[in-house]
């Protein structure tokens, strides 16, 4: 189908190209254009399928109530969670919810991104899987209304709401310290993301707080799931001498660990401490509740959806703002 062009627009109402622009990009009230006239241009645009394209601004009779969101791995307990309650705070404001799966890979992202425009969506929430950032870069500098949620973009100005991965992290290796332990295995989940740099950099800064020297190979991971704390918890099983803690960077890491110790037939914490980042579903019903570093879900989801309204109904624009959420360390048993 032919892209619907300001032409076409024109030629259906019999006003000029420069009205029928300054309708569509929400200036009528400024250049004195008469209601009805504005109606008749909205009218003829929605009749014809007219996308509004990248545009700072979106009047208001040319919205379509519906918001894209991309979620890096939607088996993840975390972004799930996260994903259901960012629908369920954009139903509160009576707006629909385009959710797309990037299956942690950057360039699905850039290709489901450029779709979701394509369904001209009236904004973007996106939670990048966080290697590269130029995409989210050139999105800033069209000036389409975006919040990038769950990482605080570096370099690049715009809204973003996430949390302290460095100081939760940092807060939970110092409990496992604080416990006795001195040789901690850290298991990454995607190595060079950022999310992952900044939990193993306040890992890092958790030993150096202490004068405790990093052993580089108890730093391992190079995958995102479940058989990635598996197979590396394997592998620290086989050092010399084994390390008395394991800190596991995701839950689904956090889930594979937990399976190789029991295949080991080691009891945590006695003979394993264990500390997670991200909640376990159903951590009740475990024999030993794993403690962990838990993201505040409904308030990040909240606020993301806030800042993306305000862009949206904002014909000024609106001054980035960037916010980072504390954690919290929640105290099971595994320590």
């Amino acid at each position: 189908m032919a892209k619907v062009t300001l032409k076409r627009i024109a030629a259906e109402v019999g006003f000029s190209e420069a009205t029928v622009s300054r309708v569509l990009r929400g200036h009528g009230r400024r250049y004195k254009i008469r209601p009805e006239t504005e109606q008749a241009v909205f009218d003829a645009a929605r009749c014809l399928g007219y996308t509004h394209g990248l545009s700072v601004f979106k009047p208001k009779p040319l919205r379509t109530r519906t918001l894209g969101l991309l979620i890096p791995d939607l088996s993840h307990h975390f972004l799930g969670q996260l994903a259901r309650t960012i629908v369920a705070k954009a139903g509160e404001s009576g707006l629909a919810v385009l959710l797309c799966d990037t299956l942690e890979d950057t360039e699905t992202e850039v290709q489901r991104i450029e779709q979701l425009l394509g369904q001209d969506v009236d904004g973007l929430l996106v939670l990048p899987v966080g290697r590269q950032w130029d995409h989210i870069q050139r999105l800033s500098l069209r000036g389409l209304p975006m919040v990038v949620v769950d990482r605080i973009v570096p370099d690049v100005e715009c809204h973003s709401v996430g949390v302290d991965n460095y100081g939760g992290a940092r807060e939970a290796v110092e409990h496992l310290i604080q416990a006795g332990h001195r040789r901690i295995g850290c298991i990454q989940r995607l190595p060079h993301s950022w999310i992952s740099d900044e939990r193993v950099r306040g890992y890092r800064d958790a030993h150096a707080g202490h004068g405790i020297p990093v052993d580089e190979r108890l730093i391992i991971g190079d995958l995102y799931g479940q058989r990635n704390g598996y197979l590396e918890t394997k592998r620290l099983l086989q050092m010399d001498p084994v390390p008395t803690a394991i800190f596991a960077l995701s839950h689904l890491v956090t889930l594979g660990v937990l399976r190789a110790l029991r295949e080991h037939r080691l009891a945590i914490p006695d003979q394993m401490a264990l500390v997670g980042f991200d909640d376990l579903p159903n951590v009740d019903y475990f024999d030993c509740p794993v403690t962990t570093v838990r993201q505040p879900i409904e308030e990040m989801a909240s606020l993301a959806v806030s800042l993306l309204l305000e862009q949206i109904e904002s014909e000024g624009g609106v001054r980035p703002v960037m916010i980072k959420l504390p954690t919290e360390l929640v105290r099971r048993r595994s320590v």
